[in-house]
């Protein structure tokens, strides 16, 4: 028998990676035996093999190895290919499988074939786990980072990534037109700007958010016969619409296919889209090449409801902003019981709160009574429409604006205000707020304060061509202190536009600080006959009387003065507030917008959430979809969905932000999470982010990805 000592003395050296306690005592390893049980671990035990016999290790008397075993192990690994581009082609999936190349001790490579694939969640593509196979489904075109991972010597997990672009190309060929049509744009195009077609929507340089609704693009040029090709584009995704001049009645438009334009918003959320209209001149057999129009997409979530008026019918609409559906607000207002307008149910001035709950509208016309509607309750559509309060002879307003609480009203008759209790209509006495040359109220987001115009000269709210912006601070529940003129009409940032010194229609920003107004020669923007001209500006909260004012020139476009009656969005995204308002400017073209016709129009413009002084803070505006093109739009007021938090009083689903009414602790039922199977998925109401699917949060009351 051995003595210890001399066991000792015969003990193997084995370093072994990946190779446990347990596997090193049982059948030895070796030549050729792959001690991780695996030819494809990268990890090799060779006790003679790839040496020579003057190399192999020496044998004491009892035949028990000295020596160290050597040991092949890997020391790093690449992704074959390196890097790849995939073409999705008009929705058709586009696979490219990968695999791992290790590199070893000893200087020799070979494929490894067990590494854990993974690329970061998005749109772009999705990789197998196990095989490394890469997908690209054409939702979305950009650049992922294919990432495997190996277990190294030493437990060491060795990693190796590979660049996979991935490119979205759509053809749409509307009014099934022929696929040869694709042919003729193929050929080099002419430079001929006679020729040219002219794009009149969108406007170049507009900034939109990453949810708008496709648009509707649309131009001007060419004849019976020829074709175009609408092509919007990304550096990773491109859409191209193709269409032919029919003959009369022709659009000259195209709306653009809804999951082309989201897989181009989905795309390099970064980058601007190019848009051109090229023309196949049928005459002349040539390609005449348009003049690029560039939109620059915000990384902002834009949702709620936006409440506007369609002047021409009287009636109140509502647009949803993620889908541009409209529908009409109260469908059966309360109607006159008598006098002149006996059965007008028309709604005028009107305002939404904050929290989309409430509407505040006057009734029938000037100076008539004014009433609140719950836009929550089960009774909407009953004829009447039930009120919270009015319609009374002795409770009479025209504008009016809620305390972020929705508690209050502040409402402006004639040329005075007057503090209301919502749930009643009550007057409240003592309020402190001004009583004469008064009007247009805006309640601040945080409650302290509300903007209005004073020291106008009309003899009602409506009309008067003088009036200067004042801020009216809040020193109790129900009581104001005196007005502070931010900004005089006849204080003039742009001394070419001596004649507009009438301020009007104040709305502050999502911060509080900043107030934007229109600023022209009337309160009023004009009718039919009459057109009084007007701007956008904005003004410091805590601005001094005489300081300038910031003219918002792009969102007021080139030419006349033709923008009116802003009203900032709740939405402070993407480094931007964003602001609806009135325009009489061109839409389109005149055969499926409104070009020519002068017709009042919404539109929105994004402006930057901190503007810097002396400089323009402003973007080119977008128009709101899902307007009818045929009314006058005018008024708009956006608000989020009007629906109950978790734990208000409910009696329907329906009427929750989280989807879900059930009974609570008290046995009353009120507003409740979901469970996780019925999560609130993307576009859907929302009381908070735990409401909503995973990935997505609560924005303003709805679910949305997060644009940050």
């Amino acid at each position: 028998m051995k003595s210890p000592r001399s066991l000792a003395g015969s003990v193997v050296l084995v370093a072994l990676a990946g190779c446990s306690a347990e596997e090193s005592t049982q059948t030895p390893c070796g030549a050729g035996v792959i001690c991780a049980g695996d030819p494809d671990t990268g990890v090799r035990r060779d006790a003679t093999a790839d040496r020579g016999a003057a190399d192999r290790p020496s044998s004491n008397d009892l035949g028990v190895v000295r020596d160290a075993i050597a040991i092949r192990e890997v020391t790093r690994i690449v992704v074959d290919p390196p890097t790849a581009t995939l073409t999705v082609r008009d929705g058709a999936p586009a696979t490219q499988a990968f695999t791992v190349v290790g590199t070893f001790n000893d200087g020799t490579t070979r494929p490894l074939a067990n590494g854990t694939w993974s690329m970061p969640a998005s749109l772009v593509a999705t990789a197998d786990v196990n095989t490394g196979t890469v997908t690209a489904g054409g939702r979305a075109g950009g650049v992922a980072e294919l990432t495997v991972r190996v277990p190294g010597p030493g437990g060491v997990e060795l990693t190796a990534t590979a660049a996979v672009t991935v490119r979205v190309e759509r053809a749409v060929l509307v009014n099934r037109l022929v696929p040869d049509v694709i042919a003729q744009f193929a050929a080099a195009p002419t430079d001929d700007a006679a020729r040219r077609v002219t794009v009149r929507y969108p406007l170049d340089r507009a900034m939109i958010p990453t949810n708008l609704p496709a648009p509707d693009v649309q131009w001007e040029g060419g004849a019976a016969g020829d074709f175009y090709r609408v092509r919007i584009a990304k550096p990773h995704a491109q859409v191209d619409g193709y269409l032919q001049h029919a003959g009369a009645g022709f659009g000259y438009h195209w709306p653009v296919d809804p999951e082309a334009w989201r897989a181009l918003l989905e795309s390099d959320p970064a980058d601007p889209l190019t848009l051109t209209v090229d023309r196949w001149d049928a005459a002349m057999r040539q390609r005449i090449a348009g003049e690029p129009v560039t939109l620059r997409v915000a990384r902002a979530v834009l949702s709620g409801t936006i409440y506007y008026w369609d002047l021409s019918d009287g009636r109140l609409m509502r647009l949803n902003a993620i889908t541009g559906e409209r529908s009409l607000t109260v469908a059966n207002p309360p109607p006159q019981p008598s006098g002149k307008g006996a059965g007008s149910r028309c709604i005028a001035c009107h305002t939404v709160s904050r929290d989309g709950r409430y509407l505040s509208a006057e009734l029938w016309g000037g100076d008539q009574p004014g009433v609140a509607i719950d836009l929550t309750s089960s009774e909407l559509a009953r004829d009447p429409t039930p009120t919270v309060f009015g319609p009374r002879d002795d409770l009479r307003y025209l504008f009016s604006t809620f305390s972020p609480d929705s508690n209050y009203l502040v409402v402006n008759r004639g040329n005075t205000m007057r503090l209301l209790d919502r749930a009643t209509g009550a007057v409240i006495p003592d309020s402190g707020l001004p009583a004469d040359h008064i009007a247009h109220p805006d309640w601040s987001p945080d409650g302290m304060s509300v903007a209005m115009v004073a020291n106008t000269n009309g003899t009602w709210a409506v009309d008067f061509n003088r009036g200067d912006i004042a801020v009216v601070p809040r020193t109790g529940t129900t009581t104001f202190g005196p007005p502070r003129i931010v900004h005089r009409g006849t204080t003039e940032a742009d001394p070419a536009a001596g004649s507009l010194v009438v301020d009007a229609h104040p709305t502050f920003s999502p911060d509080n600080a900043w107030i934007a107004f229109q600023h022209g020669t009337n309160s009023r923007g004009g009718n039919e006959s009459t057109h009084y001209p007007g701007r956008l500006e904005l003004v410091g909260a805590a601005a001094t009387p005489d300081a300038p004012s910031l003219v918002l020139a792009n969102a007021n476009g080139s030419g006349e003065p033709d923008s009116y009656w802003p009203n900032f969005s709740p939405f402070d995204q993407g480094g931007h507030f964003w602001v609806a308002f009135y325009s009489r400017r061109d839409y389109g073209n005149a055969q499926a917008g409104t070009r020519g016709t002068r017709r009042r129009q919404i539109w929105v413009a994004a402006i930057s959430n901190r503007p810097a002084a002396g400089a323009d803070p402003s973007e080119v505006p977008y128009w709101l979809p899902g307007q009818a093109t045929g009314q006058e739009n005018m008024s708009a007021y956006w608000a989020p969905v009007a629906c109950r938090m978790n734990a208000e009083r409910c009696s329907v689903s329906s009427e929750c932000c989280s989807g879900l009414c059930d009974r609570g602790t008290d046995g009353m039922f009120v507003c409740t999470p979901p469970p996780p199977a019925m999560c609130r998925r993307e576009g859907t109401t929302c009381s908070t982010t735990t409401d909503c699917c995973d990935g997505l949060m609560c924005f303003n009351r709805v679910c949305g990805r997060n644009p940050g």
